[in-house]
């Protein structure tokens, strides 16, 4: 599908700003700009907030800058959504351009098109370690902003990255252990832009990282939005003179970016139904899927077994082995357990170490001889380490059956919720099937 702003019809933008876009993409800021072009309906307007809404949705992963070309004093600019194919051209003449083009960059500040290249290269094809090397990258920007200052970032566990073989650069940790480090306690928890630190002669133990050779101050910076922690940027300087304002609002931007990729990367991830580590569905497919099944089982008149497995102990193997092991072992418990499914049956990577399995039409009988199978798949499967290691794990699983332990989406969580606790309970790498006097652990 293709569609064509055309200059001179206002009614095309109008209609690109209400029904073209994915406007729950947009920023508030961007979108009260839209909705403003909206009311006055003046062209010149209208143009301003569909090049920017679009270049913001670019930014964001949603659409793909084509080409921009030049043709009779007239341009003309293409983007591409990702998801569908659909074109869109916006066309204006030279002037509209030029006051387009420098009123966006003019709103951007400082280190626009570095960062928002950076940004905007994000693909649905990205792996963990490509985006860990995007963080680097913008890490590396530091420079520019004053040649002697060195960039490195502290993350929460559940950013959607992996240092890889960054550790110097790039560490994870939890709130907890950043909240309860007074180096970086009130940074993280003030909510300032930015805070100033003196190392004055002091060794800097507290900070995560080594300090750079002649560091004499930091300067910490908190990633946060209205809804999320991400961590902290912490910058490591040559000075013992607070920055001036250009510089530390430039750092506050370096910042800001790191968020922005983590985020847009989170967008990206919500519009696909795989998970790109085990190649299994996904949480927001389940969402989607499991009423399609549940419905399909009460018109076949079906049973639908619902299973949850959670690999035991799995904390232990990140913080033994690191967690490139983990991943490994997260991939091998995917592809062992697929190997002994029906092609009907589907498995979901529910979150972290935790699966959904759904087999349609089996009972109790038949779902318990699965489960059982896999969990005895999986505690013989071995992982090869470099050093030549082997390393396995064992899962617990807990299920019930669809309609008769529960009716509801909520119910059969629920149930196999308390099952697999009892699994847990009994000493693990067990099955356990709901039985009505269980008490949900909730």
């Amino acid at each position: 599908m293709g569609q064509i702003m055309h200059q001179g019809f206002e009614k095309d933008y109008s209609y690109l700003l209400t029904k073209l876009i994915p406007r729950k993409l947009l920023s508030p800021e961007r979108l009260s700009g839209v909705n403003r072009a909206l009311g006055l309906g003046r062209r010149g307007e209208l143009v301003r907030q569909a090049y920017l809404a679009l270049e913001e949705l670019a930014e964001k992963g949603a659409f793909l800058r084509k080409d921009v070309a030049r043709s009779a004093g007239k341009v003309s600019a293409l983007y591409l959504r990702v998801d569908n194919h659909a074109k869109i051209t916006l066309v204006m003449d030279e002037d509209e351009w030029s006051k387009i083009t420098s009123v966006d960059r003019g709103e951007q500040g400082l280190l626009p098109s570095v960062l928002g290249g950076i940004i905007s290269s994000l693909s649905l094809n990205d792996q963990s370690r490509t985006l860990s090397r995007r963080i680097a990258e913008i890490l590396d920007l530091s420079s520019s902003i004053l040649p002697s200052a060195t960039a490195k970032v502290l993350l929460l566990r559940e950013a959607p990255f992996h240092a890889d073989k960054r550790a110097d650069r790039i560490k994870y940790s939890s709130r907890k252990e950043i909240s309860k480090n007074d180096f970086y306690q009130s940074c993280f928890e003030s909510g300032a832009p930015y805070s100033f630190v003196y190392l004055a002669g002091r060794p800097a133990s507290k900070s995560f990282f080594k300090t750079v050779p002649g560091t004499r101050s930091f300067l910490l910076v908190p990633l946060i939005t209205k809804e999320k922690r991400w961590g902290v940027l912490e910058i490591h300087l040559k000075t013992e003179e607070h920055l001036d304002r250009e510089s530390s609002f430039n750092f506050f931007l370096l910042g800001q970016g790191i968020v922005r990729l983590i985020e847009n990367n989170m967008h990206l991830e919500k519009m696909v139904s795989i998970d790109r580590l085990t190649q299994l569905h996904n949480r927001n497919h389940y969402d989607s899927q499991l009423p399609l099944e549940m419905e399909r089982a009460i018109r076949n008149r079906k049973n639908l077994a619902f299973l949850i497995m959670d690999i035991d102990d799995f904390k232990r193997v990140n913080d033994r082995y690191g967690h490139d092991v983990g991943d490994a072992m997260l991939k091998l418990i995917a592809t062992s357990t697929r190997e002994h499914l029906r092609k009907i049956d589907l498995l979901f990577r529910y979150g972290g170490e935790e699966f959904i399995l759904l087999l349609p039409g089996a009972g109790r009988e038949a779902a318990a001889r699965t489960a059982e199978r896999i969990r005895e798949v999986i505690s013989k499967a071995k992982h090869r380490m470099e050093d030549g290691r082997e390393i396995g794990v064992t899962i617990s699983i807990g299920g019930c059956i669809f309609p008769n332990d529960g009716q509801k989406e909520l119910d059969l969580f629920r149930k196999a919720d308390s099952a697999l606790y009892m699994s847990k309970r009994d000493g693990k790498n067990k099955v356990t099937f709901y039985e009505a006097g269980y008490q949900t652990m909730f």
